[in-house]
C-alpha cells in the first residue's frame, strides 16, 4: 500500500500540531501564574476569612472579631472546615476559568484536583488526544486501535 499524502500535507499537519502545542503552552503558563496567586474566601457570618493559593494550600486564616471565643469547639471546627472547603471550591473554579474547560478531553480541572479521575482514564484521554493531532498515517491503524484500547 502506498502513501497518498504529499509533503505539503505532512508539513501542514506538523505546523498545526506545533500551533496547538504553542497554544497549550501559553494556556499552561497562565494556569501556572494563577496557581501562584491567592484568593480569599470569607465565611457566611463574616467572622473568618481563608486565603488560599491555586494549589489549594492555606496561606492564612483570619478571624475578624472575637465571637469565636464564645463558640462551642464543634461549632468553631465546623465554621473553619466549611470556610476552607468553600475557599478550595472557589480557588478551583477560578483555575478552571483560566484553564478554559477540560485539562484533557473528558477530564476537568475540578475532577483532576479533587481526585475524581482514575489513572487509566487520564492516560487514555492523553493518548487519544495525542493520536488525534498526529498527521494521518503517522501511526498505523492497528497501533492506533491498540493504543486506544480498542483491540
Amino acid at each position: 500500500m502506498t502513501d497518498q499524502r504529499t509533503p505539503g500535507d505532512a508539513t501542514a499537519g506538523f505546523e498545526a500540531a506545533l500551533q496547538t502545542l504553542a497554544e497549550e503552552r501559553e494556556r499552561l503558563g497562565r494556569l501556572h501564574e494563577r496557581m501562584a496567586q491567592g484568593t480569599t474566601t470569607t465565611s457566611k457570618d463574616r467572622m473568618l476569612s481563608v486565603a488560599m493559593n491555586g494549589r489549594g494550600e492555606i496561606l492564612k486564616l483570619t478571624f475578624h472579631n472575637t465571637r469565636y471565643r464564645q463558640m462551642a469547639p464543634a461549632e468553631l471546627a465546623s465554621l473553619i472546615t466549611e470556610t476552607i472547603a468553600a475557599a478550595r471550591v472557589e480557588s478551583l473554579n477560578q483555575l478552571a476559568d483560566v484553564a478554559g474547560g477540560e485539562v484533557l478531553p473528558g477530564i476537568s480541572l475540578q475532577d483532576l484536583a479533587g481526585g475524581e479521575v482514575d489513572l487509566e482514564r487520564m492516560v487514555s484521554s492523553f493518548l487519544n488526544a495525542s493520536l488525534d493531532v498526529l498527521p494521518p498515517g503517522a501511526v498505523s491503524t492497528g497501533d492506533q486501535a491498540r493504543l486506544r484500547g480498542e483491540s
